[in-house]
């Protein structure tokens, strides 16, 4: 939050362009209130999530999370912020109505390097025999070679369905 607080400081011509906004998953609102106030964080705009189920309807696993959204609101990116390597550049070229690269087709997602369906949209029926191609065979040939996932930045491979 202090980033997203900081990049909205230095760019004041982003005013009425880009938002940012938090949605928190405390549980308590003022407590998450006091927080932000002893912060400084007051340009980025705060919502309590509460008891919503906001994370499920998005997809939300973890946090930090971010979601791109371009001018006619269509989601372009979700996903932790570190699979984008300029996330600030996205969201200018956004706000301009530019795509940013590798993004537009799919949302959810920066696969990692050499991942040739990332960011492809498929018909649900394909989606499905994807999973199941990944289910079946692909996650237990990554299993048994340890080598082949030991640059990931994280030893797990989310793959993820939205229909």
């Amino acid at each position: 939050m202090a980033h997203n607080q900081k990049m909205l400081e230095e760019n004041p011509d982003w005013a009425g362009k880009i938002r940012i906004i938090g949605l928190s998953i405390d549980q308590d609102k003022e407590k998450l209130k006091s927080h932000v106030e002893a912060k400084g964080w007051g340009k980025v705009e705060h919502f309590f999530r509460g008891k919503s189920d906001a994370s499920e309807v998005y997809g939300v696993r973890g946090v930090p999370h971010v979601m791109l959204i371009d001018k006619t609101g269509k989601i372009v990116f979700k996903g932790h912020p570190a699979n984008r390597p300029d996330l600030k550049g996205d969201m200018e070229k956004l706000a301009n109505g530019e795509m940013p690269e590798g993004l537009g087709g799919a949302a959810g997602g920066a696969g990692g390097a050499g991942d040739s369906k990332s960011n492809t949209t498929l018909s649900l029926d394909d989606c499905l025999k994807e999973a199941d191609v990944f289910k079946n065979e692909t996650q237990d040939k990554l299993l048994a070679d340890k080598e082949a996932y030991a640059g990931m930045p994280r030893a797990f491979c989310v793959l993820t369905i939205n229909a």
